[in-house]
């Protein structure tokens, strides 16, 4: 089974119950294949909201994926430091805590404050001072959530 048919698959039923299809994939891990689902809502996932679409989704395939070979589902959530692919989602984690490395390899860890015209503007504690780093989008090599303790 192709990628492309379980997302055709499973996107009505992500969509019709307001979560975020983040990824499929085929893994291998320890010589078992997994097929691995990442699921999101805003507000953050749930593990209910992991069962009732790991649920939905395994009823499907078990009714369609009779002559592949075995396979484990992992459903699962994107993580809570997952990176964020697109403008869309970092305008979506506006406010939040967050890590980013610069094309020349600056890295700043602080609050996103503002993603306004592909330039991010990210509040870091440097020694005590807070400081507001402006940041364009093409600059950016990688940003991803970040925990603060």
């Amino acid at each position: 089974m192709s990628l492309d048919e379980v997302k055709e698959l499973v996107l009505p039923f992500i969509e019709a119950h307001e979560f975020k299809l983040k990824g499929i994939s085929w893994e291998k891990e320890y010589g078992q294949k997994i097929l691995r689902v990442l699921v999101d809502k805003t507000g953050g996932i749930t593990v209910d909201d992991l069962a009732l679409v790991n649920e939905f989704l395994a009823e499907k395939l078990d009714s369609i994926d009779q002559d592949m070979p075995e396979y484990m589902l992992e459903v699962s959530s994107p993580g809570i430091e997952r990176d964020l692919t697109s403008k869309e989602e970092i305008l979506e984690e506006v406010g939040s805590y967050v890590f980013a490395i610069s094309n020349d390899n600056k890295e700043y860890l602080g609050y996103l404050l503002s993603f306004e015209d592909d330039v991010l503007t990210i509040k870091v504690n440097l020694k005590g001072r807070m400081k507001n780093f402006q940041l364009n989008y093409s600059d950016i090599k990688k940003i991803r959530l970040a925990v603060k303790f």
